[in-house]
């Protein structure tokens, strides 16, 4: 079973959370986060609900979680390039910043080299 996790900038601080999100009927937002140590077993934390970004189930080549909205450079001997990940279609794809083109990140194997190397949030100058 695939993990389903979410991450956003908390309000407070600006940091990056992972946990389950909550949309209230006023509009706020908040990421839950289990710390599993009684008796504070969750941590309740406001979001930017603009910044919220579902984890892809993949890895770049350093180990690091891939999310929605990172940017993430591909190179191997067929593709390369730099570009944000997005969910279009029922699948993880690079949008147009490898070859020009949509590129699958699900497809890539050991021979590819996929990095993150930012946000769009943090790093939007990287998509320039």
């Amino acid at each position: 079973m695939r993990e389903i996790l979410f991450r956003a900038k908390r309000i407070d601080n600006g940091e990056w959370v992972e946990g389950y999100p909550v949309k209230y009927p006023s509009g706020e937002a908040e990421i839950f986060k289990e710390c599993g140590e009684p008796p504070d077993i969750l941590l309740r934390c406001e979001i930017h609900p603009e910044t919220l970004c579902q984890y892809t189930g993949l890895h770049d080549k350093n180990g690091k979680k891939i999310w929605e909205n990172d940017i993430i450079r591909v190179e191997n001997s067929a593709d390369e390039g730099t570009g944000q990940v997005e969910f279009y279609g029922g699948m993880w794809y690079v949008d147009k910043g490898v070859n020009n083109s949509l590129y699958d990140i699900m497809m890539y194997d050991d021979e590819a080299e996929v990095y993150t190397v930012g946000n769009i949030f943090d790093n939007p100058e990287l998509l320039k």
